[in-house]
């Protein structure tokens, strides 16, 4: 809420600040929620509110299927294991090695969960945004965790580390870094190359953790322009809050299939960074 709707002025609806106020404490009674572990200090924001609750159904999901599974199969059964094996064939065997399926499958398989529940969750209002209109009672708000930088980037840090440590454990920490220039390369372009493979790293880095933030920020920051059009609309034309409402609906189906393949993209570039590091080109 703007200074000027507490000073009794007219509000004015800004797209970008649901996204400013996803990552500030929740406030009860006044106070801020949090979290101490002595070391670390963790505010309860909305952002949080969203991962915990991705996790819950990443979990609830994994945990129904291990409950129905059985010896004579029912559709239900047969319907996720068709999909698991889609999912073991087309993300994790195609991009690594065969000997690295089985270990990497349960990795691979939680991210693309975790990230497409957290994509798909923000296009279902949730009452986590407080109304100071209505005496601060709990106000229904479409947010996407996915939508913050530092959450895509926490992701993309992990399977960064887990590729360069599955780097040194297959090859060496030597032969790792080694393999990072051609051996056929001339001795005096060998540093020019490695730093160059090095810069590479990074921005492997920053384009998987960009790439999902701005698609998603993008998205949901059109289905709330398109909202508050509704709402700016409605008292002039009821055509054009209708026009309006039908190109939200269009844009949060498009959205839906934006969260499937970001998820999916988000996953087997994962799974392409890790077998590679696993499996060198020498």
């Amino acid at each position: 809420m703007s200074e000027a709707a507490h000073n009794g002025e007219a509000a004015t609806f800004s797209p970008t600040d649901e996204f400013e106020h996803a990552i500030e404490p929740i406030k009860v009674g006044g106070h801020e929620l949090s979290i101490d572990l002595g070391i670390f200090h963790l505010n309860i924001s909305r952002v949080v509110v969203y991962l915990w609750i991705s996790a819950i159904i990443v979990f609830l999901i994994c945990w129904g299927i291990a409950r129905i599974v059985k010896i004579l199969p029912s559709r239900k059964q047969v319907a996720f294991e068709g999909l698991y094996e889609y999912i073991r064939d087309n993300l994790v065997a195609a991009v690594m090695p065969r000997e690295a399926v089985k270990a990497w499958f349960p990795y691979l398989l939680t991210l693309f969960l975790f990230i497409l529940v957290n994509n798909l969750l923000g296009l279902v209002p949730l009452p986590f945004k407080m109304s100071h209109e209505y005496g601060f009672l709990p106000e229904f708000t479409a947010y996407a965790a996915t939508s913050n930088i530092g959450v895509t980037l926490g992701l993309a840090i992990l399977t960064f580390l887990l590729t360069h440590f599955m780097g040194m454990k297959h090859n060496g920490a030597l032969g790792y870094f080694k393999n990072w220039t051609p051996g056929t390369a001339p001795g005096v372009l060998k540093p020019v190359l490695f730093l160059i493979h090095a810069v590479s790293e990074v921005f492997r880095l920053l384009s998987l953790s960009v790439r999902l933030f701005a698609n998603l920020l993008a998205g949901h920051i059109m289905i709330l322009v398109f909202y508050s059009l509704i709402f700016m609309l409605s008292t002039a034309t009821l055509f054009l809050a209708a026009l309006i409402e039908g190109g939200v609906l269009a844009i949060s189906a498009f959205e839906i299939f934006v969260a499937l393949i970001q998820a999916y993209i988000f996953a087997i570039l994962s799974g392409v960074y890790i077998g590679g590091a696993i499996h060198q080109e020498h």
